[in-house]
C-alpha cells in the first residue's frame, strides 16, 4: 500500500480544504482582479468613498442648505486647496475645489470627479459667521465659520486670500 500514510491523508485533506476556498482564497483573489469584476468594484468603492467623504467632512451638511441653485458669476479660483470638517480630522481637498468670490457671497464647488454627495454650494456672506486669517506652523489660511454649521472650511493661497479680502471689505461697508 503505497500512500496510504498519515501523510498522504493530510496533503489530501489540505488540497481539498483549499479547492473550497477560504474567505479570501487566492482563486477569490484573482477572480476579483479580472475585468469583469474589477472595473464595477473599483467604481463602486469611488462612490463609497466620495460619498464617506462628503458626510465625514460635512459637505453633505452644508448642502442641506446652502446648495447652489444658479451657476456661478464673479471672481473665480480653480482648482484651490482646502478642507472642511473637524479641526483635528479634516477631509482635504487638495488642488480640486472651484471657488467663485460675488458680492452676494462666495461658491464652492468640487472637480467632478469627487462630486458624489458633493454638489456646488453657496454661501452668502449674510450666513458667516466669521472669515478670520489663520497659521498652521509656517503657513496661513482663511478659516471660515459657517452661522449654526459645524463644519468649518478652510481655504488656501490665492482663493482664502481673496474671500477674507471680500468678506473683510463688505463688512466694512455695512
Amino acid at each position: 500500500r503505497t500512500g496510504a500514510g498519515p501523510s498522504a491523508c493530510a496533503t489530501t485533506s489540505t488540497r481539498a480544504r483549499t479547492e473550497r476556498g477560504t474567505p479570501m482564497s487566492d482563486a477569490s483573489v484573482r477572480t476579483l482582479l479580472e475585468p469583469q469584476w474589477f472595473f464595477p468594484l473599483f467604481i463602486a468603492m469611488w462612490f463609497g468613498i466620495t460619498g464617506l467623504l462628503a458626510h465625514l467632512g460635512g459637505w453633505a451638511k452644508l448642502a442641506e442648505r446652502f446648495r447652489a441653485t444658479q451657476p456661478p458669476s464673479g471672481e473665480r479660483f480653480r482648482f484651490a486647496s482646502g478642507s472642511m470638517g473637524w479641526r483635528f480630522l479634516p477631509v482635504n481637498y487638495g488642488g480640486c475645489l472651484f471657488v467663485t468670490v460675488s458680492e452676494e457671497g462666495m461658491h464652492l464647488s468640487i472637480l467632478f470627479l469627487f462630486r458624489f454627495l458633493s454638489p456646488p454650494l453657496f454661501i452668502p456672506w449674510s450666513a458667516m459667521e466669521s472669515v478670520t486669517e489663520k497659521r498652521f506652523i509656517v503657513s496661513t489660511y482663511t478659516a471660515i465659520r459657517v452661522r449654526g454649521e459645524w463644519p468649518g472650511i478652510a481655504l488656501r493661497g490665492r482663493a482664502g486670500h481673496y474671500v477674507r479680502e471680500a468678506y473683510a471689505h463688505l463688512s466694512a461697508s455695512t
